[in-house]
């Protein structure tokens, strides 16, 4: 079978660059259709479209403070020795509101967050106030506007409040709920599919057998997916055998991806490739000039797609952010579809590879001059390492080296 592949070209394909495959994922890759949700139920969605603002925050001039709404003007002739007194009216409560008008010089009690009355335009805080046989006594004049949030202050009705393609945080929706808001588009989370062929793999917990390993990855990259805002379909371990993938790539077809952990190399028992051709996919290429995941695979089987990454922890989680999280970002609408990359100062030199992109995982320490880079060389120090930011540091394939001090750029992983 190999050797047929290889007399039809199928295993002799040229490697194509990093901007190549990227461009060609995102050029396939179309945003998923939108569903309506309540905001409540919603957390860690992408918004479809955007929220614009109904009514003003605050809808109406509110007090900031317990105290006393007044005019101002109604002040502006008390002295510490010439004092002036305005009767008092009733008392004011958030969730209450006059209609008519504050009498001149009159004063009403104004509760925190409740309507500044209509005529009142300054409030002074209890603390602060003189009150004498039902009137406020003033000492000295007070300003307009003196604590008064103004309606619109923090929002102006008609404001874009959340924008297409933002995930919805706690403090987005409740921003938007306090606008009134009820409901929201947000995008279809897409579906991955996870499969990890290897004879050599074990299921947690599995007892030792001379030969074999633990898998990780399956269960690492279900979390991520996940931790994306994706939904994700963890197929398992299966055999080294061509019908064995075969079968579990068909059932991954019901998803939007495809991820096959291992078996994309051009070995005999590699049969990603091979299982993609057998259930009829369209080969979109093999082989990216990438350090680590030059054996890269993605085809399309209907209106689903499917990567083939290196079996290996390191290279799969590479690939996985540089080529899977990419398409995700696309399906969700979010743009770029390539994580905004940021500059940092290298702390250690690097070898880079003549025409390969080289990604190399790093994490950040903050200096006043800004970030400094420090490449992490394992999976241990990795997962010790995400207490603080990681991202990966993009080598280019035009450099041998980079030494210390160099400023280069990070595709981030986790949040800086």
């Amino acid at each position: 079978m190999s050797s047929l592949l290889q007399q039809h070209g199928e295993l002799c394909t040229p490697m194509i660059s990093y901007p190549q495959a990227l461009e060609t994922l995102l050029r396939i890759v179309q945003p998923l259709p939108s569903e309506c949700l309540p905001l409540i139920a919603a957390y860690g969605r992408t918004i479809a479209t955007p929220l614009i603002a109904p009514h003003a925050m605050p809808p109406f001039d509110q007090s900031l403070v317990d105290g006393y709404a007044l005019r101002s003007s109604d002040t502006r002739a008390a002295t510490s020795t010439q004092s002036v007194r305005l009767a008092l009216g009733q008392t004011l409560t958030a969730g209450e509101h006059l209609e008519q008008p504050l009498e001149p010089r009159q004063a009403i009690r104004i509760m925190t967050g409740a309507p500044v009355p209509p005529g009142a335009n300054t409030v002074i805080k209890m603390e602060e106030s003189e009150v004498e046989a039902g009137a406020l006594v003033m000492r000295r004049p007070l300003p307009r506007g003196l604590y008064v949030q103004r309606c619109g202050a923090e929002i102006r009705r008609g404001t874009v409040v959340l924008r297409q393609g933002e995930r919805l945080t706690p403090q987005r929706i409740g921003v938007a709920l306090a606008l009134g808001l009820d409901s929201v588009d947000v995008m279809r989370r897409p579906r991955v599919a996870l499969i990890a062929p290897g004879d050599e793999l074990l299921p947690p917990g599995a007892a030792w057998q001379p030969g074999k390993k633990w898998c990780s990855n399956i269960y690492a990259l279900d979390i991520r997916v996940q931790e994306l805002g994706c939904t994700s379909l963890n197929l398992g371990i299966v055999p080294d055998t061509l019908e064995s993938l075969s079968t579990q790539l068909r059932r991954g077809l019901e998803t939007d991806v495809v991820v096959i952990l291992g078996a994309s190399g051009r070995g005999d028992h590699d049969f990603a490739a091979r299982a993609m051709a057998a259930i009829g996919a369209e080969m979109v290429f093999r082989g990216v000039a990438t350090s680590p995941g030059r054996s890269v695979t993605v085809a399309r089987c209907a209106q689903t797609l499917i990567v083939g990454l290196p079996g290996s922890p390191w290279a799969t989680f590479v690939g996985f952010e540089v080529f899977v999280w990419p398409v995700l970002r696309a399906m969700l609408g979010q743009h770029p579809a390539l994580p905004v990359r940021q500059l940092a100062t290298l702390a250690t030199p690097l070898q880079g590879r003549p025409g390969v992109t080289s990604f190399v995982p790093a994490r950040l320490q903050p200096r006043t001059t800004g970030w400094l880079a420090l490449p992490i060389e394992n999976m241990l120090e990795l997962a010790r390492a995400e207490s603080s930011p990681v991202g990966l540091i993009v080598v280019p394939p035009h450099r041998r080296s980079l030494p210390s001090g160099s400023r280069v750029r990070l595709q981030p992983i986790t949040p800086w």
